[in-house]
């Protein structure tokens, strides 16, 4: 039987209720602290709803007493930083981290605490949570210890310049969360939306640490796994000056997560430290655990019950049993738009995931493979150098998918030299602008636009450098057009891409005449341009801001029924184009028209 120990320290006050200014998230509630309605995920129906803050030394001076009065039970508060500069890796300590963490705790807020991260590989992150884990030694951390990542939002930034892949940046996350897990502590990552839909594989991440989610809505629509929801910046809480952050908690049941152990196929148990007070408790003296599922791929769980003096205490404790890494990924093969690897089996696996992330063009491609130790990954772009990792995934009663840590990368190239990925980035006016993913290598590519009355391509623009993208101009607008794209190598030019069609925008589509000689009509007719149809409103507000109507029409003349007679109406129209597929390429509006409706 396999014993892994875990320093989970928890207080009294850590395994009571709530007080009664916490509330369950129905699908609406209304945050005093902005005084907006907000709209809860149904996910969360039967979770307790319980508002917390977080701060940093730009909050200043913070009375908590009065915070917690106002109805805040939890506080997340900054440890420290790293600097964002590119110039040095430098790590910081926030002015009032030891302050607050005193005085909230006095106050009888939950405290966690964050790290602002801006490392740029494992052995910073690493760095970081060290850093964070030495700061905090010796004070009641009740709360998540969080890995806060994101961008400063600067080309001068040094997560911003680095230029990092997903696998990479994961990987980051990961080495902090794992290295403040093994000292003990519940493990979370801040992240926005955006940063955790394009930056990171959030659901390796989700499945073995809690989530803090970054978005600033009435509503989120992210769909990945959080626990909690920073809603606003701008939160107005008695006891401070100026705006905080203001943020949800889900809470479920009294548990705390331990982290993730590697299946074995034996029983795993966890074992905890427990304390009140300072006081350490000793297993089967002063508390039994009580553990289930905690043989097969899945989450376990671990039951504390006091006993003797402590009787009536109780605890929940959850970990996740998940396949071990995988190990050994070798390259077999490659072609065009593909690539063939082995690995190694390993216990517990239902199936594995490869993921191949390019380097060209930060394009990131998944296969599952059920039941073997060799696959092929398919659809990828032809002559791009990718990052390749494969990982385990094991289902566990309910089919709920969990999935190991990714195996050491490798990495592998595509043959061939076609281009792919072709859109358009851009329209303005007379002009297109082309985008592709880019090939390995490639010195330049030229883009050719078909001749109808020559019945062939003619060159019309050459990038320069292995660049993805070229602006396409003195087109004519509201026309269809047909391009190839083909690369440059060692002055030879490579197979072309395939036809990619493509519109321009429509003209700006000019009025003739506004009339009502009728109660409660209006005849509208506007000068024809080269479009696929046009769309017209009419308003009772000059702005089209509220108040309007809209309609699609092949015709350069429309008969329109108003809903109030004797008023004046507005009206403008627009041309549109639709492309292969069915989107519809829109002009400019017209200028506005005002008549008086009889």
């Amino acid at each position: 039987m396999k014993k892994v120990n875990k320093v989970i320290s928890f207080l009294l006050a850590f395994i009571m209720l709530f007080t009664s200014t916490s509330v369950y998230a129905s699908t609406k509630t209304r945050s005093k602290y902005t005084g907006i309605t907000y709209t809860h995920n149904s996910k969360f129906k039967n979770k307790e709803l319980v508002y917390g803050m977080d701060v940093s030394q730009h909050n200043g001076k913070i009375n908590f007493k009065k915070a917690k009065r106002d109805g805040i039970e939890f506080v997340f508060i900054r440890v420290g930083y790293t600097g964002y500069t590119k110039s040095s890796f430098s790590l910081n300590l926030d002015k009032k981290y030891k302050t607050y963490i005193k005085d909230a705790t006095k106050a009888g807020l939950k405290v966690g605490v964050y790290w602002y991260s801006q490392s740029t590989k494992v052995s910073e992150a690493k760095k970081e949570a060290k850093a964070l884990l030495k700061a905090i030694k010796g004070y009641s951390i009740t709360m998540p210890v969080v890995f806060d990542y994101e961008f400063a939002d600067t080309k001068k930034g040094r997560l911003d310049s680095a230029k990092l892949s997903k696998t990479n940046m994961t990987a980051n996350a990961l080495a902090f969360l794992n290295t403040v897990s093994n000292a003990g502590y519940d493990a979370c990552i801040y992240a926005s939306e955006n940063f955790l839909e394009e930056h990171l594989y959030a659901n390796q991440i989700s499945s073995s640490f809690k989530v803090w989610l970054a978005n600033y809505s009435s509503k989120t629509n992210y769909k990945g796994d959080y626990e909690f929801w920073q809603h606003t910046a701008k939160g107005r809480v008695s006891g401070m000056r100026g705006n905080v952050d203001i943020n949800f908690w889900y809470k479920g049941e009294n548990s705390t997560y331990l982290g993730t152990q590697v299946y074995t196929g034996a029983p795993i148990e966890c074992g905890v430290y427990a304390a009140i007070d300072g006081k350490a408790l000793v297993e089967n003296v002063d508390y039994t655990l009580t553990y289930s599922n905690n043989v097969n791929v899945g989450t376990a769980h671990i039951t504390l019950n006091g006993i003797g003096e402590h009787k009536g205490l109780k605890h929940n404790y959850t970990f996740n049993i998940i396949p071990d890494k995988v190990k050994r990924v070798k390259y077999i093969s490659s072609e065009n738009m593909s690539l063939k690897l082995s690995w190694n089996s390993v216990l517990g696996a239902d199936a594995y995931v490869i993921t191949a992330e390019s380097i060209n063009n930060f394009k990131t491609f998944t296969k599952t493979v059920y039941g073997r130790t060799e696959g092929e990954i398919e659809g990828l772009i032809d002559g791009n150098e990718y990052i390749v990792t494969v990982r385990a995934l094991g289902y566990d009663s309910k089919g709920n998918a969990l999935s190991g840590e990714p195996s050491d990368y490798i990495s592998s190239k595509t043959t061939g030299n076609k281009v792919s990925g072709i859109k358009v980035s851009t329209r303005a006016g007379k002009s297109i602008t082309l985008s592709w993913y880019r090939i390995a290598d490639c010195e330049s590519y030229t883009v050719y636009q078909y001749d109808s009355a020559l019945k062939e391509y003619k060159p019309v623009g050459k990038t320069d450098g292995n660049t993805d993208s070229l602006k396409i101009s003195h087109l004519k607008q509201g026309l269809s057009y047909k391009f190839t794209v083909c690369a440059n190598k060692q002055n030879r030019q490579c197979e072309p891409s395939d036809a990619f069609s493509a519109v321009t925008v429509p003209k700006k589509v000019s009025n003739k005449s506004a009339k009502s000689k009728k109660s409660r009509r209006i005849t509208y007719s506007f000068k024809k341009v080269n479009a696929t149809g046009y769309q017209y409103q009419w308003s009772t507000h000059r702005n089209f801001k509220s108040n309007f109507l809209t309609k699609n029409t092949k015709s350069t003349k429309v008969t329109i029924k108003t809903a109030q007679s004797r008023r004046r109406y507005y009206v403008r129209v627009r041309a549109y184009k639709t492309e292969r597929g069915g989107k519809k390429i829109y002009g400019k509006w017209s200028n506005v028209k005002s008549v008086r409706v009889k």
